[in-house]
């Protein structure tokens, strides 16, 4: 069958119809004239030998005419007021509204009265007085009535409209948890498996998906990657332009034979995909066949190296600048990696800015905190996932119960022996530059 019936959906960025949906003048005739014939059957089923077939005839078509004297004025009476006073303030259209009612009862009963002399001459009236007397009643009783129509009115709306929204949060719901599924199946199912070293990432987004991404690349020179990017913002916007970014990362990479060409291919692919208001800033570590590290930075965060020899953290920050922003000549001049070789027990650690902006009762987390970290499980742990699950759980502890203010990535990469994978006496053989930090155990890597 070429088309088929299905059930669509309106969508939760489009709102309902403007205007309020109104009770037509018919439909409250209707209503008037059903409420009257209950209680005429009330009257007949309770009392049926004081009840003749031409009284009941009589008393219904004036029922009927007085249902609809008294319902259309009360009617008519509310869509003028809507209309010429829909914008005072809600006390004079609720009193406008309530005497509307009462002269629609009382004008209606005489109207009524009227027309059933046109209709039954012969039938006996009561007196003047009686007459309007009782339309002073009716008037009241149209008030009662019409408040107690206005509040059933009320409450039905407030749980058509708690209705669609628990329906709604619960259809959010269930998108945004089938979202962040797919966002994880973008991510590395296992980590990578280079000779030499034990890798560990785990990324934490600040909503249901984020703008973090990091993933295990095999350039076409045969060096391996290990990248990490963080898209500008947060929410679906930058988990939208980081599912982007992921398949680009993984086209062009076997096609790369060094990070400055893959950065460079990201880069123009990037100005061209995506507004220019977009932009991702990108850390990468390439290890070749002989063990040799280099780092690039776009515009993200440094590297730290914990050196196992020394117990100090190195801070390797070289220059770039972030991809989407410049053309790639441009990008390609800022861009200056830093070379280095890990020892046995050494540590490299890439991270996303949601790590060190994260907030706690004392302020940001910061990089001092971070390093301190690093340092602290660096010593105590034997492995790249309990370095990694170390360093999560020190900020969840500083952090606490405050909402998360930005998406948080960790990579470590550990580098490991042919014994235990730790060895105290290993020798840092970087071969950057490197200046001394005063008395904090850091140094940094320009």
């Amino acid at each position: 069958m070429l088309f088929s019936k299905q059930t669509r959906r309106r969508s939760l960025l489009r709102s309902s119809r403007p205007g309020r949906k109104r009770l037509s003048f018919w439909k409250t005739v209707a209503i008037s004239v059903g409420m009257m014939l209950v209680v005429i059957a009330a009257v007949a089923l309770f009392e049926p030998d004081h009840i003749q077939l031409s009284s009941v005839l009589v008393g219904l078509v004036e029922g009927i005419l007085f249902c609809v004297c008294i319902a259309g004025g009360a009617f008519y009476g509310a869509r003028i007021v809507e209309r010429y006073l829909g914008n005072r303030p809600i006390v004079v259209q609720g009193l406008a509204t309530v005497i509307s009612w009462m002269l629609s009862g009382f004008c209606g009963s005489m109207l009524a009265y009227g027309l059933i002399g046109l209709i039954f001459p012969n039938v006996d009236r009561p007196p003047v007085t009686v007459m309007a007397r009782i339309a002073l009643n009716n008037g009241i009783v149209a008030v009662v009535l019409g408040v107690i129509f206005f509040l059933i009115r009320v409450v039905l709306r407030w749980i058509g409209k708690r209705t669609a929204l628990i329906r709604q949060q619960s259809l959010l719901t269930a998108e945004f948890e089938a979202a962040r599924s797919v966002q994880r199946s973008l991510l590395p199912a296992e980590d990578a498996h280079i000779p030499g070293f034990d890798i560990s990432g785990a990324t934490d987004p600040a909503v249901e998906i984020g703008g973090d991404y990091y993933d295990y690349l095999t350039l076409a020179g045969g060096s391996s990657g290990i990248l990490v990017a963080d898209a500008a913002g947060k929410g679906i916007p930058a988990a939208l332009v980081m599912a982007k970014f992921q398949g680009m990362a993984q086209a062009l990479s076997i096609h790369s034979t060094d990070p400055l060409r893959l950065l460079r291919d990201l880069n123009d692919t990037l100005r061209i995909r995506l507004a220019r208001k977009n932009f991702i800033t990108v850390g990468i570590i390439t290890i070749a066949p002989d063990g040799e590290c280099a780092f690039h930075r776009a515009g993200h965060n440094g590297l730290l190296l914990w050196r196992a020899a020394t117990g100090k953290v190195e801070i390797c920050q070289p220059p770039g600048m972030a991809l989407g922003l410049a053309d790639g000549n441009v990008l390609e001049r800022s861009l200056q990696p830093a070379r280095f070789t890990m020892a046995t027990g050494d540590i490299a650690m890439l991270y996303s800015d949601g790590l060190t902006e994260a907030s706690g009762a004392d302020g940001e987390y910061g990089e001092e905190r971070v390093i301190a970290a690093l340092r602290h499980a660096a010593a105590t742990e034997r492995s790249a996932l309990g370095v990694q699950t170390a360093l999560f759980g020190a900020l969840a502890e500083y952090v606490g119960e405050a909402d998360p203010h930005d998406d948080v990535t960790v990579v470590v990469v550990r580098k490991v022996g042919d014994g235990d994978g730790v060895s105290g006496e290993g020798k840092s053989s970087s071969q950057s530059s490197v200046n001394q930090l005063p008395d904090d155990g850091s140094e940094t890597i320009h």
